[in-house]
């Protein structure tokens, strides 16, 4: 039976220490008292218990290995590797929940594989990207998962479209549409971002004689204007039209900022959670009822505010929270971090709360683990543990599971491509990250005290060591974290799973205790008088074991990974041939109006005419209507780099300037013409 998981986290600031000092073995998880868990969890929602997979379709699979840019027919082809409809193989990971990157018909659309087609600057919301495939083999993606038991979520951009939509060319225009988008003739210097900080400037982008409001801070992405009934009637339709589709849920972009009030109020706004009670209503009217799943990256103040008050807003929170905790944790920094964010949730969420665990994804957040842990996959795996075993549902970014690498800045190496031959390099490797991840997928998979049960933690004797437990229907799961650099040893109490309600159906006051993974010295047989003071000797350091308590005796399904490996290379990637270069940018609305000219000494080069003011660029290879390859600058270091972020320019005075690039150094810069011609 595949089933599924929850997620906690806490934007918490990592600070420098020795790990030596800390010696630490942690685990993360709610500390649940034995009277709380009396009362037994919900099992009725399908969204609990699954084991979630976040597929970047550009780059998960290539259906016809030529050109490196993945599509829907390429994840039908690899469906096996996520699952391959039979529980008993073990070769596949068992993902019971897919949740897809956006596949609308989008500005971005190039076949240039270093192309960094996010899907997000929306064209059309009902047409499909052609570069990813047509709406037929979309559906035939969602009846294979479905014939497999495998739930799918779209991803829903309800905020902001590109500024090449038609409803954002008329709304320019002072046409029907006028209102649709939020305009003003001379914004207040008093504008921040979204979630505080920057200047005005960053969030309104001018276009022609006045600004558009873009949270998502580019000149590219203008915001919708959900004050506007037609607008919010118009995204309703949308989110029907895919549900209606055959989607079971949907991931809800940018949740926290769908309504802007005014300066310093464009975030956690009444207005929002409106939309999403409208959104989750919509959801409950399907038979089976849908699922929505939010980009909830806010502070734990105001993230359980998503949920209304349990059952009218949001079912599922990705976690960013968590995801900080979670290094602190396998870092040796913060022990308790998890723990202490769970407990957290449990006393400030509403009643039936779910949130998501992640690793990384596809934001500019974190970077990929094995990136965060500078190459120790031991610690890659340390992680993995607490995000499928935890309470939650975890939610696996494509390729982590590989230890894919990959760093925030530019977000599009968060993005990379999928190596298939490295599934077949970790496969055959016994202690590779990637059999790792199969083997606590398994655990999860086949013990419901992980996708059903309450969670606590077990008190140690020793400082330094610690572990949480799963209870479920008189079965336990115990795991244990060593992530220091030293051999341990630990004291459990394990009297909480005789007296826990949810022990109730074990008829005898002992239980056998079995090792599932890891490699320690344990006691067979355990009983309610010796429970609080179990030995569990010779913990290896940077490790994962997982206990077992049952009226039955277990076999172990793993010994101890004393190295974890994790053999991942990129795919070799050509960038095409730079035959045309073109400047973008605010001075043209981004458009293809400004080619560049390459000259003898290898520099490309344009002269223009601009007014004194505030400018944003790019410079970019096709100039067509669609974005291909582009350099920007993320480090400020007048360096271009691939899908870096927009340059921004400051003239104090008009007249002609050249903008100049070149191809070998990526250097760039520009310089006051002695005229335009």
């Amino acid at each position: 039976m595949r089933s599924g998981r929850e997620t906690v986290l806490r934007q918490i600031p990592i600070f420098s220490q020795t790990l030596a000092q800390k010696l630490l073995i942690s685990i993360v998880s709610s500390i649940v008292s034995v009277s709380a868990l009396a009362s037994a969890p919900d099992t009725s929602a399908w969204y609990r218990q699954a084991t979630g997979y976040h597929i970047w379709i550009k780059s998960f699979a290539d259906s016809n290995d030529e050109d490196q840019v993945g599509d829907i027919q390429g994840i039908i082809d690899r469906f096996d590797y996520l699952n391959d409809g039979d529980p008993d193989t073990g070769g596949d990971l068992g993902i019971d929940l897919i949740l897809l990157s956006p596949f609308y018909l989008s500005e971005r659309t190039s076949d240039d594989p270093m192309d960094n087609i996010h899907g997000y600057d929306v064209l059309d919301y009902y047409t499909v990207n052609p570069r990813f495939g047509d709406e037929k083999t979309l559906k035939s993606l969602l009846e294979l998962a479905h014939q497999r038991g495998v739930k799918v979520l779209f991803d829903f951009v309800p905020g902001y479209t590109s500024i090449k939509h038609p409803w954002f060319i008329d709304s320019a225009a002072g046409g029907q549409k006028r209102n649709w988008y939020v305009w003003q003739d001379q914004p207040s210097n008093d504008w921040q971002a979204a979630w505080g900080g920057g200047q005005w400037h960053d969030v309104w982008k001018p276009h022609g004689d006045r600004y558009f409001y873009t949270y998502f801070q580019s000149a590219e992405i203008a915001d919708l204007n959900l004050h506007n009934p037609y607008v919010r009637a118009e995204m309703e339709k949308v989110l029907k039209y895919w549900l209606d589709f055959g989607f079971d849920g949907a991931r809800v972009d940018g949740a926290p900022y769908l309504i802007e009030d005014g300066p310093g109020l464009q975030a956690d706004r009444a207005g929002t959670f409106k939309l999403l009670q409208d959104y989750r209503n919509i959801a409950d009217s399907y038979s089976p009822a849908k699922v929505l799943l939010a980009e909830t990256w806010r502070p734990r103040e105001q993230v359980g505010n998503y949920f209304g008050d349990g059952s009218n807003q949001i079912h599922l929170g990705l976690d960013f929270n968590w995801a900080w905790a979670a290094t602190e944790v396998v870092d040796n920094i913060a022990p308790d971090a998890v723990a202490d964010l769970k407990r957290y949730q449990r006393q400030n969420f509403p009643s039936g709360y779910q949130m998501a665990t992640f690793l990384s994804n596809h934001d500019s957040y974190l970077p990929r683990p094995l990136t965060r842990y500078e190459g120790n996959a031991n610690k890659a795996f340390i992680a993995a543990a607490l995000q499928i075993l935890g309470q939650g549902t975890p939610m696996i970014f494509y390729g982590n599971e590989l230890g894919l690498k990959g760093k925030p800045k530019p977000d599009a190496e968060l993005r990379a491509l999928f190596n298939w031959q490295d599934v077949e390099r970790q496969t055959a490797k016994p202690h590779s990250l990637l059999s790792g991840y199969r083997d606590l997928l398994q655990i999860r998979h086949q013990y419901q005290a992980i996708t059903h049960g309450s969670e606590l933690p077990v008190v140690t004797r020793q400082y330094g060591v610690s572990s949480f437990m799963r209870l479920y229907q008189g079965t336990g799961v115990v795991i244990l974290i060593n992530a220091s650099s030293s051999e341990q040893q630990a004291t459990l109490d394990l009297m909480p799973f005789f007296k826990s309600a949810e022990s109730e159906s074990l008829s005898e006051d002992w239980a056998h205790l079995s090792l599932l993974l890891g490699k320690v010295k344990i006691p067979a047989v355990i009983d309610s008088v010796t429970a609080s003071k179990v030995e569990v000797a010779r913990i290896p350091p940077n490790s994962v074991t997982v206990l077992y308590l049952g009226a039955e005796p277990q076999k172990l399904i793993d010994g101890y990974y004393p190295n974890v490996v994790a053999p991942t290379t990129l795919p070799n990637i050509q960038a095409p041939a730079l035959t045309s270069l073109f400047l973008r940018g605010s001075m043209n609305d981004w458009g293809g109006s400004l080619p560049m000219s390459r000259g003898d000494d290898g520099l490309w080069s344009i002269v223009t005419q601009l007014s004194h003011g505030r400018y944003e660029y790019k410079f970019e290879v096709s100039g067509q209507s669609s974005w291909g390859l582009n350099w920007g600058d993320n480090e400020n270091d007048q360096r271009g780099e691939v899908d870096g972020s927009n340059i921004r320019l400051q003239l104090a005075e008009s007249g002609c300037y050249q903008f100049w690039f070149d191809e070998v150094t990526r250097r760039y810069g520009f310089q006051l013409a002695e005229g335009c011609d």
